[in-house]
């Protein structure tokens, strides 16, 4: 969808939407989110990654939240947003998406992104993010070039769709998602997901803070 700026990607039971997109109107950016390169992911139609939503509009802690990087599928570097957001509907230095590849596959697609929101940082870091969809699975590595004390991505989960006591993903028909991940710690997080306005449900986040400059996640379904 190259005027909007997503991609969207099937592969056998699997859809995935990734933003790819500038945050909004370079003239009218107010409802942005700072949520480059955070994608969701369905499996069979059941809901199992999910931004965090918008429940309000009112200026106050919870819109400033929910407008966060920390609320989407993406990497956070050192506790800030990849795009100024406040007040509300302010928006000031903003990520900018570079270097979009997409490579068509015989059974899905390798879609590669980066921006550049973080440069404002002393650190000055990059985030390239690449996905490979298939059948069987996805494929998220997160690569950051420049310096910084911490980075943490981010995985929140559709409310119905649950970890369980032996890390993986049960989905709501009784399918499972295995995962695991090579350069990074990874604790299981509550959270919330706001579907509509005046409306948030408890969720759960794999949130994963970088032990290197990649990460490489991976998940499997069955």
């Amino acid at each position: 969808l190259s005027s909007s700026g997503y991609v969207r990607i099937e592969a056998g039971p699997a859809v995935l939407l990734a933003d790819v997109a500038p945050i909004g109107p370079d003239c009218l950016p107010g409802h942005a989110h700072a949520d480059t390169l955070s994608f969701e992911l369905s499996i069979r139609g059941q809901r199992v990654f999910v931004n965090g939503g918008t429940s309000t509009y009112d200026t106050g802690p919870h819109r400033q939240e929910q407008r966060g990087t920390a609320m989407h599928n993406t990497v956070q570097v050192d506790g800030e947003d990849s795009s100024e957001v406040w007040a509300g509907f302010r928006v000031a230095r903003r990520a900018r998406p570079v270097e979009l590849l997409i490579d068509r596959m015989s059974d899905g697609a390798r879609l590669a992104c980066a921006h550049e929101g973080y440069k404002r940082l002393p650190g000055r870091v990059m985030h390239r993010r690449v996905w490979q969809l298939d059948g069987r699975g996805l494929i998220v590595t997160d690569v950051l070039d420049g310096s910084w004390k911490e980075a943490i991505a981010r995985f929140h989960l559709h409310p119905r769709s649950t970890v369980e006591a032996g890390g993986a993903i049960m989905l709501p028909d009784g399918g499972r998602i295995t995962w695991s991940c090579d350069g990074g710690a990874v604790r299981l997080m509550p959270g919330t997901w706001h579907p509509e306005f005046g409306r948030s449900e408890p969720n759960q986040c794999l949130e994963i803070r970088f032990t290197g400059r990649e990460l490489v996640t991976r998940f499997e379904w069955h």
